[in-house]
């Protein structure tokens, strides 16, 4: 009986990843995962977006697209580690980019994924950028941005209504670090984070991390929502 020999699976890093192949493979760890819902149909999904980095700290955007979700969403848990294989890849543009990445991920039909308990991919799950870079006006606001720095005031919260008749609450909250001010526009769920925290006690010099914001320059002074 011939024995056949099976090649392993070559896993490249996030860094490598680009359009001369139509797939990758690759091991990272889920950084931030998050379901995005159809504008016109609240209640229904319309793709799940995250964000993966490898054990070299490189990241990459990858979707999965509404008519794949069943097929993938129970696979997934933000802070595992898995390996990624027959992944699709595009261009990454626009101006809602997650990563610096020339490219992004797309799943397929086709793309496994296995979860690794024996790989360690550590590192900070942000990716951290002064206050300072973000209001000097030079910071590329087509990419979302993590900062942090100590909350200095808390505005009023208020509800708009939205294009498709729903309504979601927002509130204004500042952030100071080294001498320099941002404001930040919380919506929805993160408001009532916000809310609970404030009801939970004395929150003095409390220190705030806001991840994958747009920043923006509204009436000459620089925002992030």
């Amino acid at each position: 009986m011939a024995l056949m020999r099976c090649n392993p699976t070559y896993f490249s890093s996030i860094s490598e990843i680009n359009s001369d192949k139509a797939t990758w493979n690759f091991k990272a760890r889920v950084v931030r995962l998050w379901q995005v819902n159809d504008f016109n149909r609240p209640n229904n999904p319309f793709s799940i977006e995250m964000v993966l980095m490898d054990s070299e700290g490189e990241r990459i955007h990858a979707t999965i697209k509404k008519t794949l979700i069943y097929k993938f969403k129970d696979d997934l848990m933000e802070g595992k580690v898995y390996s990624f294989e027959n992944m699709g890849v595009s261009t990454n543009g626009g101006a809602y980019r997650t990563t610096h990445h020339r490219y992004k991920l797309n799943f397929q039909f086709g793309s496994l994924v296995q979860r690794l308990t024996n790989v360690d991919v550590s590192g900070s799950q942000f990716n951290l950028v002064p206050i300072s870079d973000v209001v000097s006006g030079g910071y590329d606001t087509d990419i979302l941005v993590d900062v942090i720095g100590v909350l200095t005031g808390v505005g009023t919260e208020r509800e708009i209504t939205n294009q498709n008749g729903s309504s979601t609450k927002l509130n204004v909250v500042a952030l100071e670090a080294d001498g320099h001010k941002l404001q930040c526009t919380l919506f929805g769920p993160y408001v009532d984070e916000l809310n609970n925290f404030l009801a939970s006690g004395d929150h003095t010099n409390a220190v705030m991390i806001v991840q994958l914001a747009k920043a923006k320059t509204f009436q000459g002074y620089m925002t992030k929502t």
